[in-house]
């Protein structure tokens, strides 16, 4: 069965609001995986991701949600938590992937994404501070995926202690839902998956080979490099070729699907990754509930930019973890 394909309708005014952010995205440098930007993207993190988490940990505590940072240990390092506590009880935890193409991107600047979830939803977020590719200090696909594995045996092994509930979901945008996706098959194989009720997916990379409209992207793309954004995607497994890119140790989309949790997908008309949400939402349905919710006029990376259509998809995040909650 096909999964459930819902598209959001939006009003005039969000649809005005859409066309002004694309044209302001549209004048903008894209993104490319290229060397300079894995070396830049540390350097960016290095120098914003300490003051804009001290600036929203801030803003969170105002709203009753309470910060906490833990190191667990990984059989190849630590990996570092960023904790977000509801003001009450967790109705549920989230365990929370952050974009950046697998090259920028902290979990406190997600923090944002998540306020809402703790101060108003209850639910408690674990967000993961993966390794970052570098070039320089030989940091490779491999370790993020190990790292986001490592924090999903965590939880499972201590929300019930820590977070007094065993409701887990497994979220993710971009890079981050790849890995969240990856992650959630890791723990089935591992039979851990069992305090799993659901994944909620955001505009995803599924097939690292390159999807349809991944290799069909012209320079209309917004936010990535159309052009480029097949060979951006080969650079982060540069030992493989297109068949390896295709194993399901890094392309979930050709895993298998067996014993997977309901899940959301959340897709944009104009991001080039569309069809990685598509297929791989209809491939999840073999196993389970799987449902798509196509955004009009939204690029990818849409729910950071802000404006009404951002606050739409992310209302329907949270009503869909709401509904997939036990208690």
């Amino acid at each position: 069965m096909p999964a459930a394909v819902r598209r959001l309708e939006l009003t005039p005014s969000e649809r005005r609001a859409a066309a002004r952010t694309n044209a302001a995205l549209g004048v903008m440098p894209r993104l490319k995986t290229d060397g300079w930007r894995l070396q830049a993207g540390q350097w960016a993190n290095g120098a914003f991701g300490g003051a804009a988490q001290a600036v929203t940990a801030a803003w969170l505590r105002r709203r009753g949600v309470r910060v906490e940072t833990l190191c667990i240990s990984s059989p190849d390092g630590d990996v570092t938590l960023r904790i977000l506590h509801p003001p009450g009880p967790s109705r549920g935890v989230v365990l929370d992937m952050h974009g950046g193409g697998w090259v920028v991107g902290s979990a406190g600047l997600n923090d944002h994404l998540n306020a809402d979830l703790a101060a108003e939803a209850g639910l408690a977020v674990v967000s993961v501070d993966y390794r970052l590719l570098s070039e320089t200090r030989g940091v490779l696909l491999q370790h993020a995926i190990a790292d986001c594995a490592a924090a999903g045996r965590w939880l499972i092994d201590h929300a019930a202690a820590r977070f007094g509930t065993t409701d887990v979901f497994i979220c993710g945008q971009s890079a981050g839902a790849h890995l969240a996706a990856l992650t959630t098959m890791a723990l089935r194989d591992e039979g851990r998956l069992g305090a799993v009720r659901g994944c909620v997916l955001v505009y995803g990379v599924y097939d690292l080979s390159g999807t349809p409209s991944v290799r069909a992207a012209g320079r209309d793309a917004l936010i990535l490099n159309g052009p480029t954004l097949a060979a951006d995607l080969r650079r982060l497994l540069p030992d493989r070729d297109e068949a390896g890119r295709r194993r399901p140790d890094v392309s979930p989309l050709h895993a298998s699907m067996r014993g997977l949790p309901p899940a959301l997908f959340i897709a944009g008309d104009l991001d080039p990754l569309r069809d990685d949400s598509l297929l791989m939402a209809d491939a999840w349905s073999a196993a389970a509930r799987s449902e798509l919710i196509e955004i009009p006029l939204a690029p990818h990376g849409f729910i950071h930019f802000g404006g009404p259509v951002a606050r739409r998809a992310l209302k329907e995040i949270s009503g869909w973890l709401d509904r997939n909650v036990s208690g």
